[in-house]
């Protein structure tokens, strides 16, 4: 299918919610697209990295760059990383809701009636077809409305964040883990009032934040925007997840605006091309491999390292057959603890960074697990192939995750009674268990069968993007 349509994607930077953008983008211009992509400078490097996978398209896909700070940058001024690293239960999930709003927009007022301005510009600049939304990004989302644009919200995330509210019987507040809980699913009656309680702190937190008040205010007297900024995702605009009926809690009854594209990947080449010595050390006979990838920020102290390597040790001490690829910047004392508890283990190799994408990794026939910390794309990464996880969740929604794959049979919550830090007695465990109970991968590649291929969700979100901009 080709097209000569015009679409322009908007996306905060960050990785977490840039690469459903990027994957997307890809397909898109592809199919004879024009591409325009509006995001703040880090993006643009990353987009780099598509030029030559599309060297045989004629389609280019152009840049606009924001000008301001980018999401992380604007948050880290208000919240303190640590300060999101929140343990399960109440009195965690209620440490984590104080910063939800900033969270929700890290931007001040000036900042996001400056940015609604540069958005505009860059709108009348482009003159789209149509404009794909990052969920994260209200000020988009809101020029968007103003400007009357036909408009789809892409997220990478669960569609349970967004709908969880609206489901029968108001199963949002005591059928699902409230946001932060860390609670499992089926949530024990024992605990369902607190899971009521949580969700009604939450709304009034956001209810009554001065920050959300003060944005309602200057979008209603300078944009026209009457509705309030918590209530902006509306059942007459269309929402694509990276999701999959089998991938979510079970019973949710998804509305009619919104589209489940299943795993939205990154393109990518075989871990062969892009690094023949890793490819030799994950082939190597007889070895399974556990991929260990907690994210750029996911690892900020040396307790939490000595904690994994405890971890690591126990898992090698008890498995022969068993090596691990780390993913990991280390330096200072970090680099000290390291060498101290896995130092001169050949089974163990820590990179600074994957020359391969780590999808490309974790679908090699040789890798068995998954570490991560529960984001989104690590989650479904490894659901697309076929590989059991440890999740070690530290924040909001990453609880989530590793809940549904305790629920969905494809993994463990591995630091259940620690989070957000970890504790090598009960990592190390969980780790034996995943790779041991045949189970985990059973249910991991059956769940894999379903979501088809791993360029299969990207297609289909792409293919959707065309048909709702030609409605």
């Amino acid at each position: 299918m080709t097209s000569s349509k015009k679409i322009l994607l908007f996306t905060n930077s960050e990785y977490g919610q840039a690469n459903v953008f990027l994957s997307v983008a890809y397909e898109l211009a592809m199919r004879n697209v024009q591409v325009h992509i509006a995001s703040f400078p880090p993006f643009g490097k990353r987009l780099l990295n598509l030029e030559p996978l599309l060297k045989d398209y004629s389609q280019d896909i152009i840049f606009h760059t924001v000008p301001g700070l980018n999401y992380e940058d604007a948050l880290t001024r208000f919240v303190d990383f640590k300060q999101l690293c929140t343990p399960p239960g109440v009195n965690g999930a209620l440490q984590s809701y104080a910063v939800v709003p900033h969270a929700i927009s890290p931007w001040t007022v000036e900042e996001y009636h400056q940015q609604m301005i540069s958005l505009e510009n860059i709108v009348e600049a482009v003159n789209p077809d149509g404009v794909a939304i990052d969920s994260l990004w209200n000020t988009a989302l809101d020029v968007s409305k103003k400007l009357g644009l036909k408009r789809v919200i892409l997220s990478p995330n669960s569609p349970k964040d967004f709908i969880g509210m609206k489901q029968p019987w108001l199963g949002g507040f005591w059928k699902y883990p409230a946001l932060s809980s860390g609670y499992l699913y089926p949530i024990p009656i024992s605990l369902i009032p607190s899971n009521i309680y949580l969700n009604i702190r939450l709304i009034f937190t956001l209810v009554t934040s001065p920050l959300m008040k003060s944005l309602d205010a200057i979008r209603r007297t300078s944009h026209g925007l009457s509705n309030a900024i918590i209530d902006q995702f509306t059942p007459d605009i269309p929402i694509i997840f990276p999701a999959l009926p089998e991938t979510e809690f079970p019973d949710i009854q998804i509305p009619s605006n919104v589209h489940l594209s299943g795993p939205i990947l990154l393109p990518w080449k075989s871990v062969q091309e892009c690094d023949p010595d890793l490819e030799e050390w994950l082939s190597q006979p007889e070895m399974k491999t556990i991929m260990i990838n907690l994210g750029s920020h996911a690892l900020s102290d040396a307790i939490q390292i000595r904690e994994i390597g405890g971890g690591i040790r126990i898992l090698l001490g008890t498995m022969k057959n068993v090596q691990v690829l780390w993913k990991l910047m280390p330096d200072g004392e970090i680099r000290s603890v390291l060498e101290e508890i896995v130092g001169g283990e050949k089974r163990v190799k820590i990179v600074n960074w994957l020359e391969a994408d780590p999808y490309a990794v974790l679908v090699h026939p040789n890798v068995v697990c998954s570490v991560h910390h529960g984001g989104a794309n690590s989650f479904f990464e490894a659901v697309s192939a076929g590989v059991p996880h440890v999740v070690l969740p530290k924040w909001y929604d990453t609880y989530d995750y590793a809940s549904r794959a305790e629920y969905l049979g494809i993994g463990l919550f591995g630091n259940q009674t620690s989070a957000p830090g970890a504790s090598a007695e009960e990592f190390g465990n969980a780790l034996v268990r995943v790779v041991k109970e045949k189970s985990f991968v059973e249910n991991a590649k059956i769940l894999a069968q379903k979501c088809g291929s791993g360029e299969s969700g990207r297609a289909k979100a792409a293919e959707k993007l065309l048909e709702l901009f030609n409605q």
